[in-house]
């Protein structure tokens, strides 16, 4: 099973380095402009960045390297986050994470860096559609939540329809009248079909989670139209223009933001819901509590790995420099060196991106028992209890 969130993606970014040991450092910070003297408060948050970079032992080098990273402009409107990760005195991941804090900043150095951060701004691999349609046409540009986009030139596609005779009706009445209302009619369709048919490509080749339509309403409804079915089935219609003034933007980015939280808590609630159900069943398809998911995690057996971690607290679990790659105590090592005992959190985040499980942050309330950590199953452990 391939994991369907930010796991994967470290997987193929940092696999190698998490195998081994080394020196990590890594900053993850609160850059929004959009605060009262910009300049003198990201000049102060770098000074803490530093000065905590400083504190915990990393060498100037270091320290220059992420400074570098957090004077660079973020790109996006606010709020917005960065995270800064460094192996070796390698600049190895320098993210700009749209939204808020996801918990609170982290600045450290150490045997195993804290990747929670990218984690809970990419809880699922989810890449969307924004679409604008109008009467001319249309235009659609593709997003992955919790990633900055891209330059708009180079991403967003632009469907252009017919513009001839694209009033409504012409002045006047007469016999033409009727004649020019549906020749503006079937223009309309015409460039809504064209746009649809570009949208529904998209769809197949991306596989997105979310389709937002925005733009002129009678647009709109004949966009939505227009669509296949499938591409229906994942469409939140913004009932506005969001080009039409600074109110209705802020109204669509809500809107996209609502959308997206809506799908996102969808896959959380599917998940707990499937822990719930096997619990419930007998069937050891899933194990709860830090050991048992650490075991779990050693056999490379969790599919899916579910933690709270203000639940998990500030236990400490060892890295090991090789498969099993976790261990809660020196004699479950099974002979492999240990790199250290660092944060359980970081521990359990290394392990499931090296074992390629997915990796989603609940609140402990949510799993069987009120566990801080529990974990779906590749397959069954132990005998399979009687129906």
């Amino acid at each position: 099973m391939t994991s369907t969130n930010a796991t994967s993606e470290l997987h193929r970014i940092l696999g190698e380095r998490l195998e081994g040991g080394g020196t990590w450092a890594w900053a993850y910070a609160d850059v929004s402009g959009n605060v009262e003297d910009p300049r003198r408060q990201a000049a102060l948050k770098l000074r803490g960045v530093e000065e905590g970079l400083r504190a915990q032992g990393a060498s100037d080098e270091v320290v220059d390297a992420v400074a570098t990273e957090f004077e660079q402009e973020p790109g996006v409107p606010s709020p917005v986050t960065r995270y800064v990760l460094v192996h070796d005195g390698e600049v190895v991941l320098s993210e700009v994470l749209p939204g808020p804090l996801h918990g609170s900043e982290s600045v450290g150095v150490g045997a195993v860096p804290d990747l929670v951060p990218l984690v809970a701004h990419r809880p699922v691999d989810l890449p969307f559609l924004v679409v604008h349609a109008g009467k001319e046409g249309g235009a659609f540009r593709a997003y992955r939540l919790g990633h900055a986009p891209v330059a708009a030139d180079a991403s967003e596609q632009q469907v252009a329809g017919r513009n001839d005779t694209l009033h409504y009706a012409k002045a006047g009445t007469g016999w033409k009248q009727p004649h020019w209302q549906q020749h503006t009619e079937e223009i309309w369709k015409q460039n809504s079909s064209e746009t649809a048919a570009a949208v529904d490509e998209a769809v197949r080749t991306i596989r997105p989670g979310l389709v937002v339509v925005a733009g002129d309403v009678t647009a709109r409804e004949l966009l939505v139209k227009a669509l296949s079915s499938e591409t229906r089935a994942l469409v939140s219609v913004f009932p506005g223009d969001p080009r039409a003034d600074a109110g209705s933007k802020q109204a669509f980015v809500e809107h996209v933001e609502t959308a997206l939280a809506r799908v996102v808590a969808t896959r959380r609630h599917d998940l707990e819901d499937s822990l719930r159900t096997h619990v419930g069943r007998g069937d050891n398809q899933v194990v709860t509590g830090l050991g048992p998911v650490v075991e779990a995690l050693q056999q490379a057996q969790g599919a899916t790995v579910a933690l709270d971690a203000v639940a998990i607290g500030d236990r400490a679990l060892l890295a090991l420099a090789g498969a099993p790659w976790v261990a809660t105590a020196p004699e479950q090592a099974a002979g492999t060196p240990v790199i250290g005992a660092v944060p359980a959190v970081c521990a359990l985040v290394r392990a499931a991106v090296l074992t390629d499980a997915e990796l989603v942050l609940v609140n402990a309330a949510s799993l069987p028992g009120g566990a801080p950590a529990a974990a779906l199953l590749r397959w069954p452990v132990g005998p399979v209890v009687p129906a």
